[in-house]
């Protein structure tokens, strides 16, 4: 189980939502807990009126297990994607709550079907190699650890298992709504498997690409020896002729994306089609903005500084040991993020 991942004494978070997943992965970290201190959280978006009454379940668990329980409040943007906002400030909410009360590692529920339901709707996209890649089953981010222990597990399995428990479970009418994407994949999955495109395949070529994402992060760590400068503030020079190669391979890219990444402090690489973007504005020339960074041209050089208004945290490490991390299998030791995925 994730918590002997833990030192002694350190606590766990789990996120529980109320639906079977999250229930299961809460009843079976009371089991494996084994007296190592176990919390659990509920953020309620305050978009459906269900909402109160599902955290509301999910208490009455948590006081039969003896177990804390907290329900995080979290306030919808009036405007830009939904889905994404509400998966960035519930990732933001539960590692807010995991440090103030101590926890160093966040426990959340997602399955296999929730896996290859992403690594669908990501091919949908086009996306590239870090994408099918799907979400890691460990990672690093904003300071803590990360894990889905269930991620090898189908939903059914863990439905079964509640059942034979008799414990209850709630279902997010969400799931079922095909006005979201990851509705309308799940809803494709058995068409799709008459064509061999299954669960399992759908997970087969995610760690197929996982591996060849670490040997091409490993390639940007050989390039950026002879092509990268650290400097001061957390600044980072680089040789402006990358510019040249990005969009014909994967290597440039994938550095100026990684430069981004460490040096406005986020979780993810900007989108392919935004990297295009600021790759061609930078070569006539031009400043750019992007993942609150400042991004100009210097002679020979792209000078990529943070922007002012960014408060996220300073590079906990140097760029080469974030390069580094990257290139190694998912894990929690790690000091940068590994992968990305949402949370909850």
């Amino acid at each position: 189980m994730a918590l002997a991942a833990l030192p002694p004494g350190e606590a766990a978070l789990v996120a529980v939502s109320g639906g079977g997943d999250s229930m299961a992965l809460l009843h079976a970290t009371a089991i494996a807990a084994q007296g190592r201190p176990v919390l659990a959280a509920t953020v309620d978006h305050g978009l459906r009126p269900e909402a109160a009454a599902e955290a509301a379940l999910v208490a009455r668990h948590c006081a039969a297990l003896g177990i804390p329980h907290a329900v995080l409040h979290w306030r919808a943007p009036s405007r830009g994607n939904l889905q994404a906002a509400a998966r960035e400030g519930r990732r933001r909410l539960l590692a807010e709550h995991a440090k103030a009360q101590g926890a160093s590692l966040v426990l959340l529920g997602h399955t296999a079907d929730d896996q290859a339901e992403t690594v669908l709707m990501r091919l949908a996209r086009g996306s590239g190699v870090d994408g099918l890649a799907g979400m890691p089953a460990a990672f690093r981010a904003l300071d803590l650890g990360w894990m889905r222990p269930f991620l090898g597990l189908p939903r059914e399995a863990l439905r079964l298992w509640l059942r034979e428990r008799a414990i209850d479970w709630v279902e997010d009418p969400s799931n079922a709504d095909l006005r979201f994407a990851r509705a309308r994949a799940r809803a494709m999955m058995e068409p799709l498997a008459t064509l061999g495109l299954t669960r399992d395949r759908l997970l087969r070529m995610a760690g197929h690409m996982a591996a060849a994402e670490r040997t091409l992060w490993a390639a940007a760590l050989r390039e950026a020896e002879g092509t990268v400068q650290e400097e001061a503030g957390g600044t980072l020079r680089l040789d402006a002729a990358l510019l040249e190669r990005i969009g014909v391979e994967d290597t440039a890219a994938r550095l100026l994306a990684a430069a981004l990444m460490w040096v406005g402090g986020r979780d993810h690489r900007p989108r392919w089609d935004a990297l295009m973007r600021l790759a061609g504005r930078l070569r006539t020339g031009r400043g750019a903005t992007l993942a609150g960074c400042l991004i100009r041209r210097e002679g020979a050089a792209l000078l990529i500084l943070r922007e002012t208004r960014n408060r996220a945290a300073p590079p906990a490490q140097g760029f080469a040991a974030f390069l580094a991390a990257q290139a190694e299998p998912p894990s929690l030791s790690q000091g940068a993020v590994c992968g990305s995925g949402s949370a909850g």
